[in-house]
């Protein structure tokens, strides 16, 4: 009897890898409100028109048009609102299952289990509100610029390329706690303070390899949206290194924010509310660029972070993640973060086991 015993409890520690595998689930994202035209596009490059409650998961893409904009609502209980002209790949979104997973999300006040969020921005903006997240949870928005990693906040992340081919990320963190990395950048991570906004400029892929091509006399194809031959101004931005500037939010852009999410978001009404008023103690951009909008910000306001001293080098074995994980796109963390949470489901099922309650008691 003893050795049937044992062999059960042979086979079910065998069988934690596939327990916990199984624990960590894809979520689900509903769509909350939708203006004007907007398109799903799945992971088998389908295209279909995305309406009022439509749900989905990870792998796919959602794209607004002209003067459109959508608002995505996950299971987690985080949101994010797509402004015009903005193109978001869902490219993670696991969590483990949890009976506060309840429908509609918007329901959900916190992150009710760990759970793994990764979008990615090629173009345009997207204004997020996380809730409070699990201990054991990540949220991070990569574009061809930065990495952002969210924890309980309200944030925007923005990023075009110019007709220049000089890309430009915008990152807000109107409360909570943001933290980004510029990729070209020699900063490392970057905290962005509630009420500031970081900016930089970074050459975008095709222009470099613009500048490659015709360094090599080698004529570049031509196609769609491709940079223009460089000019001497843009030559010697490049020539750069890039900035990292933070200043507070413009009064323009805050109120800018309030009137966007009362108009075309599900959040309580005393969101928007909150943030015209904040919007309203806040210096106007031609108060903060003194020298011009496009230049750096007065001293009064800004900071430019690569102008600073490098921080000490944190010690080792402290479990911080440093700027050579953050600027591969976050596969290195997300990879961290999966085993994480998987040991910490390991080790919830183990001690059932061990108690003799028997795994899902």
């Amino acid at each position: 009897m003893k050795s049937f015993i044992k062999f059960l409890g042979i086979f079910a520690f065998a069988l934690l890898p596939i327990l916990s595998s199984a624990a960590l689930q894809s979520g689900k994202v509903q769509v909350g409100k939708v203006s004007g035209t907007v398109t799903l596009i799945d992971a088998k490059a389908q295209r279909q028109p995305l309406s009022d409650g439509a749900t989905f998961q990870e792998g796919s893409l959602v794209e607004t048009g002209i003067n459109s904009t959508v608002e995505l609502v996950f299971s987690n209980g985080a949101s994010v609102v797509l402004t015009p002209n903005t193109l978001l790949q869902l490219r993670t979104f696991r969590q483990v299952p949890s009976d506060g997973i309840t429908d509609p999300y918007r329901s959900i006040e916190k992150d009710p289990s760990p759970s793994v969020t990764e979008l990615e921005v090629p173009r345009g903006k997207i204004i997020g509100e996380v809730r409070k997240l699990n201990a054991l949870s990540t949220f991070t928005v990569k574009t061809p610029a930065g990495l952002v990693r969210i924890r309980g906040t309200i944030f925007t992340v923005e990023y075009r390329v110019g007709a220049d081919g000089i890309g430009r990320i915008v990152v807000d963190c109107v409360r909570g706690s943001v933290e980004t990395t510029v990729f070209s950048s020699n900063a490392g991570p970057v905290t962005v303070d509630p009420g500031t906004q970081l900016l930089s400029f970074v050459p975008s892929a095709a222009l470099i390899n613009r500048i490659v091509a015709q360094a090599n006399g080698v004529a570049p194809a031509a196609t769609k949206g491709a940079p223009a031959a460089p000019s001497a101004a843009t030559l010697a931005t490049v020539a750069k290194p890039v900035e990292v500037i933070l200043y507070p939010i413009p009064a323009e852009d805050m109120a800018a924010l309030a009137a966007l999410l009362g108009a075309d978001s599900t959040l309580v009404a005393e969101v928007a509310a909150t943030i015209s008023a904040m919007a309203q103690s806040m210096p106007t951009r031609t108060q903060i660029f003194t020298g011009g909008i496009g230049g750096r910000p007065n001293k009064t306001f800004g900071t430019v972070v690569t102008d600073l001293p490098p921080p000490p080098p944190k010690p080792k074995g402290d479990g911080l993640v440093g700027p050579a994980t953050t600027t591969t796109g976050g596969s290195t963390t997300l990879d961290d973060t999966l085993k994480k949470i998987t040991d910490n489901v390991d080790r919830t099922v183990e001690q059932k086991q061990v108690n003799g309650s028997g795994v899902g008691s």
